[in-house]
């Protein structure tokens, strides 16, 4: 799944759970829970085949896609915190927190693809089969995938509004 859901679905939890605890296991849950679904995602392959090929265009043009994913994410949660008049150090602390962790899971992998240890061929291996929707095919686009992400992103703009 793109970043922008995991985010949004992270400051929701953030926001509405002042709980560190709950924050931790409600974040990294919800990264399982949303990978799980049928989803759409770019492809990524500068990042997966970096170790092998030392390719810096390709890996910079996937590093890329991810920084404009997550500044749409940044945006939206900016907006809805200014617009809520929410900007407050007690508060912004928890938002941060469940951003930062319901996207850890893929901030692991990353550094697993990017490292190839043996830790992280055991991680990317866990995060493909386990994580993932069986049917998800990575760059395909269909109704159901996108759909389901532009679903869940507008679910957590309504209740973070709420």
């Amino acid at each position: 799944m793109i970043l922008t859901p995991h985010a949004i679905i992270g400051a929701v939890i953030g926001a509405k759970t002042h709980n560190l605890g709950l924050i931790v296991i409600l974040g990294i849950f919800s990264h399982a829970l949303l990978d799980h679904l049928p989803h759409w995602d770019y492809t990524n392959n500068g990042i997966r085949n970096f170790y092998e090929t030392k390719n810096f265009k390709a890996l910079f043009i996937d590093l890329f896609k991810i920084f404009l994913d997550g500044l749409l994410a940044l945006v939206i949660i900016l907006v809805i915190i200014f617009k809520n008049g929410l900007f407050d150090s007690d508060y912004i602390i928890f938002v941060v927190l469940g951003i930062f962790l319901s996207i850890l899971p893929d901030i692991l992998l990353f550094t697993a693809v990017i490292f190839k240890e043996k830790f992280g061929q055991l991680f990317i291996d866990f995060h493909q089969k386990f994580l993932h929707s069986k049917k998800q095919k990575e760059g395909k686009i269909t109704f159901l995938n996108i759909s389901t992400e532009i679903l869940i992103i507008i679910i957590g703009i309504i209740i973070f509004f709420s």
